[in-house]
């Protein structure tokens, strides 16, 4: 087997592409290490070396789509949104849009990250991160503190995540998930506001 020579980076790249194709036409049961090299037409080593193991190769696939979501999010904080409700839209339509570029592969790979304790507390970590960036965007308007804060919090994710996921399957067209994440947030954000009077 020839093996052609690229950059970590780039050999990186290329085998999370493989990896996520083979989520995308097999699932994830589908995807070991070796499988991932006989597709990428690498020796095994070279699987082993960028990932470790099975857990590690998961972990970086939901780590790339992690780091294009924050991208996402502080592109969305740039923008001089001027209301809640303009800021609430286009954290909306961040949210949707980089799952629907992301693949429908996105939803089986967070799904696979239940597998095993280490996997959860990492998934943990990455929705704690985009639940940070969604505090964030939502300061200038409305501060979430204390237990309810992170209730709201926990429900606009939980909410995006469902709806994300129907987008990028197809069962929802962008636009309706879009409206129906932004109308669900600023439900929950006035429940919220309600709440703490």
């Amino acid at each position: 087997m020839v093996v052609k020579r690229l950059r970590k980076e780039d050999r990186r790249a290329q085998l999370l592409e493989v990896a996520r194709g083979i989520v995308r036409q097999q699932g994830t049961e589908a995807l070991t290490l070796g499988y991932l090299a006989e597709r990428a037409n690498v020796t095994k080593p070279i699987t082993y070396d960028h990932f470790g193991d099975r857990e590690g190769l998961l972990m970086a696939l939901y780590q790339d789509y992690s780091d294009a979501q924050i991208k996402k999010f502080r592109e969305t904080l740039s923008i001089d949104n001027q209301t809640l409700e303009k800021t609430i839209h286009f954290f909306s339509v961040a949210y949707i849009d980089c799952a629907i570029s992301s693949g429908p592969e996105t939803g089986p790979i967070a799904a696979a990250l239940s597998g095993s304790r280490a996997l959860l507390e990492f998934r943990e970590i990455c929705v704690a991160n985009c639940a940070d960036c969604l505090r964030a965007v939502l300061s200038p308007y409305i501060t979430l503190k204390s237990v309810r804060g992170e209730a709201a919090l926990t429900a606009i994710i939980g909410a995006a995540d469902a709806l994300s996921t129907a987008a990028s399957n197809g069962a929802l067209a962008r636009n309706v998930a879009e409206d129906m994440l932004s109308g669900t947030i600023s439900g929950i954000l006035s429940a919220y506001t309600d709440s703490s009077k």
